[in-house]
């Protein structure tokens, strides 16, 4: 089976740069978790690795690595001929909860160079306050087993960037394909790509002055 088309594209090839415009905020773990980092304008982000495994992290070498950006960011081998059989993720679930003061404005999975608007819908959440919206990317981490066990330097880091997204954006583009033009036209001028349930389904007309996204 000859590899997906855009398989390259999944994962960033290079250690991920801070964007134009953004902030970056690079900290040592040695508080144990979770960890406050302060971004700026009230706003601040919590890493935390809800598990529940208490006697897990005891047992532990305390420089044992239990998740780094580096997984992400290391090249990945050719695909096998033969798909192996379906396995448990192993992967731990740390995440980052952007708060301004005690309002959770939103929650961010650590994936090397995820970029996330929070909230990421509807009105900014505020403390009665000016309201206020950021955007945070995950440049990179490293987390030993024992900055979960509690405080210590291991060796553990996070680096992440930041900027304000309450500004209305310079750039705009084409309006969405309506779909009942993209149903009319013939299959061989469509191209679709769906994400998952509940996911954004992206549809492309062939015809480069009709290109459009559906949302």
């Amino acid at each position: 089976m000859p590899p997906f088309p855009i398989d390259r594209y999944l994962l960033p090839e290079t250690p991920v740069e801070v964007p134009d415009g953004f902030t970056e905020v690079r900290q040592s773990l040695t508080a144990g978790l979770p960890h406050r980092v302060e971004l700026g304008a009230g706003v601040h982000a919590v890493l935390i690795l809800p598990t529940g495994l208490a006697r897990q992290w005891l047992n532990t070498d305390p420089l044992a690595v239990v998740s780094s950006s580096a997984d992400d960011l290391a090249s990945r081998p050719a695909p096998p001929a033969v798909p192996p059989p379906p396995a448990l993720v192993g992967r731990v679930p740390l995440r980052l909860v952007v708060r301004q003061g005690t309002r959770i404005l939103g929650s961010v999975p650590l994936a090397a160079g995820l970029r996330r608007v929070c909230p990421d819908a509807g009105p900014a959440v505020s403390t009665g306050s000016t309201p206020i919206a950021v955007e945070v990317v995950v440049l990179g981490w490293l987390l030993h087993a024992g900055t979960v066990r509690g405080s210590g330097d291991y060796g553990s880091s996070v680096a992440l960037a930041w900027r304000r997204a309450d500004r209305a954006a310079d750039q705009f583009g084409p309006p969405p394909i309506n779909e009942f033009v993209w149903r009319r036209r013939p299959p061989a001028q469509r191209v679709e790509s769906e994400l998952g349930p509940g996911r954004l389904r992206y549809r492309y007309l062939l015809d480069k002055k009709l290109r459009r996204v559906l949302r």
